[in-house]
């Protein structure tokens, strides 16, 4: 049974606690022997001799505390050197395990996901797309005979009003939106089945279907996969792609697995999950809107503008045009935000990382809470700042950014994991804030 690649989350967890806790171990210095209860002086008590070994010892102290500190500083810096090689491992060995997980992509489907996909006898590959057998290679074995492909299609239109709700559930295929001025929803579908047995691909593309109905305010479409393999080894390839019609102001609730999205501008509520297929989207304005991606590994999903509750990315590369009033979570990501245009809550975990190009006067309040990881932020508007680290680092340019507290000071005695700044960049008293904790991660301010 093969691991899954959730387990590494598990194991980091494990590492981060374990390193914690020696560096404690190692840095806190032992308590001084307890005294006797009852001292007794001698009586020719020399007090210029005890006043000379009492400044000799506060000497040594002295040059004791400087080396515990240096030696909990080159600690601290170890500890930090060890998380980004773990955080590489970690990214390394995810990225080593969905490659592989996907290198028999032209030979057996299901196989490649066996702890992912539902249990089933599926048995087919996508290999179309896939990355053994490229869209040339796949055309040439359809020539030469090697392949047998019929394809099956399928077009629906209902009428709506602006109250209903377009709702699509789809696998292995593309879907792409598409906007119009008619008060529909026209779901046309391509299905391609092909297989080294003709009767096999007979059975496939009679076992495979699009139901749709209309409840209330909901009109869905969901595709319906042929699942009997009979235990054989035949070539089998599929692909289901949608192509949708429907108002820019309608809620669409879509949920795709191993195929990519393409979305145009809507206003209307956007409920997206989308795994193993990279999104391409444009503007997506709606307060309401609630986007999940997972794995999309071949390219980085794009959002032109975003707005929303919430905003998920895991395993993942993501850029963004513009977010707006969002709640975000990355997780082991590679982000890039081109400009925060209002207040956002901002959660990223492990990945490359997360850049922010800029940030509007209106994001009144922005909150950024970073693990194990960096965070670049450009800031070119006047902001206060209260950033925190622990067992990280702060950096920025001196000539924009003004520290006024430092907790501990410079000039305060002793080690500490957790460091606190607060200041301002461009001009103080702004009305802006920004609020990062971070753990494990660097933090750069340009």
């Amino acid at each position: 049974m093969k691991t899954k690649i959730f387990n590494y989350a598990i194991i980091a967890l494990l590492v981060i606690v374990a390193c914690s806790t020696t560096v404690f171990a190692q840095v806190e210095p032992a308590l001084p022997p307890t005294p006797p209860d009852n001292v007794i002086l001698e009586k020719d008590f020399d007090q210029a001799k005890f006043d000379k070994a009492m400044g000799e010892l506060k000497v040594k102290m002295k040059e004791l505390s400087k080396n515990m500190a240096k030696l909990s500083v080159e600690q601290s810096k170890s500890m930090n050197l060890k998380m980004k090689e773990l955080n590489k491992d970690l990214s390394k060995n995810i990225h080593a395990d969905l490659s592989k997980t996907f290198q028999d992509f032209g030979k057996n489907f299901a196989g490649s996901f066996n702890d992912i996909v539902p249990k089933g006898d599926y048995n087919f590959n996508y290999s179309y797309n896939g990355k053994k057998i490229s869209e040339k290679e796949f055309a040439k074995r359809i020539a030469s005979g090697e392949l047998t492909e019929k394809v099956k299609n399928y077009s629906k239109t209902y009428s709506v009003d602006a109250n209903d709700v377009l709702q699509i559930s789809n696998s292995f295929g593309r879907v792409t939106v598409n906007t119009w001025n008619k008060n529909e929803f026209k779901v046309d579908v391509q299905m391609k089945f092909s297989s080294t047995s003709e009767q096999k691909v007979n059975e496939m593309i009679n076992g495979s279907s699009i139901s749709d109905s209309k409840a209330g305010s909901v009109v869905s479409f969901k595709t319906n996969i042929y699942k009997n393999n009979n235990g054989r080894n035949d070539d089998n390839n599929m692909e289901i792609n949608y192509t949708v019609y429907m108002p820019a102001g309608n809620a669409l609730d879509l949920s795709n697995k191993f195929g990519n999205v393409t979305l145009p501008s809507l206003s209307g509520k956007v409920l997206l999950k989308l795994q193993f297929g990279v999104l391409t989207a444009q503007q997506l304005t709606n307060d309401q809107n609630e986007v999940t991606i997972k794995f999309s590994q071949d390219a980085p999903s794009r959002i032109a503008v975003f707005n929303g509750t919430m905003l998920k990315v895991e395993f993942s590369g993501f850029k963004a045009g513009v977010i707006d009033n969002a709640a975000a979570t990355f997780s082991f990501s590679d982000v890039v935000i081109d400009r925060l245009k209002s207040s956002s809550d901002i959660s990223i975990k492990f990945g490359d990382g997360l850049r922010i190009g800029a940030i509007d006067k209106a994001a009144k309040n922005v909150k950024i809470n970073a693990s194990n990881t960096k965070l670049d932020l450009d800031l070119n508007e006047s902001f206060n700042f209260d950033i925190t680290t622990r067992l990280g680092s702060f950096k920025f340019d001196d000539d924009k950014v003004k520290v006024v507290s430092k907790t501990p000071g410079d000039d305060e005695r002793g080690w500490s994991s957790t460091k606190t700044y607060k200041g301002y960049v461009g001009r103080s008293g702004a009305s802006n804030n920004i609020i990062v904790t971070a753990r494990f991660a660097d933090v750069n301010i340009k």
